[in-house]
């Protein structure tokens, strides 16, 4: 593999192939009212005797830690392919590339929510945007800790 192919491949095609696994799951398949039918039956064979109210409440728990947990991995994606010069870059912190990588979530998160107004089962949400942006602000802190961490042991 020529230089210029691997180094795209190991850096620029994760948070690529990311956004584009984000984007499927905001498709009509992978909407509440689809992923409900999978997860409630899961649900109640571990808790046969669980009320309505408390699957839905838990599915919903469910689908927002993904929001949170996806835009974190987009984060770090996108932080490691901005600082990839250096030998470890999640262990070298750098506030503009935090920054840029910052907004490519939530300027991602803005366009994937308008995508699924397209939709015919979701909604656009502005809050999925702020917790999808918050995701990547966790994951932005945690880099930023992590580096200072190791820096005073």
């Amino acid at each position: 593999m020529t230089p210029n192919i691997k180094h795209w491949t190991q850096y620029w095609l994760p948070p690529l192939l990311w956004m584009l696994i984000i984007s499927l799951f905001s498709t009509d398949h992978f909407s509440g009212q689809q992923t409900s039918r999978f997860i409630g039956p899961l649900l109640r064979f571990f808790m046969p005797g669980v009320e309505d109210a408390t699957i839905s409440t838990i599915q919903l728990i469910i689908r927002k830690t993904g929001h949170l947990t996806e835009y974190a991995i987009l984060f770090l994606l996108w932080f490691r392919t901005l600082h990839r010069y250096y030998p470890k870059p999640l262990n070298v912190w750098n506030t503009w590339t935090g920054a840029r990588c910052l907004c490519i979530c939530a300027g991602y998160a803005a366009l994937d929510e308008w995508h699924q107004t397209l939709t015919s089962h979701r909604v656009g949400s502005p809050l999925d945007v702020g917790l999808d942006s918050l995701g990547a602000t966790i994951a932005l802190f945690w880099v930023r800790w992590r580096n200072r961490f190791r820096k005073e042991n």
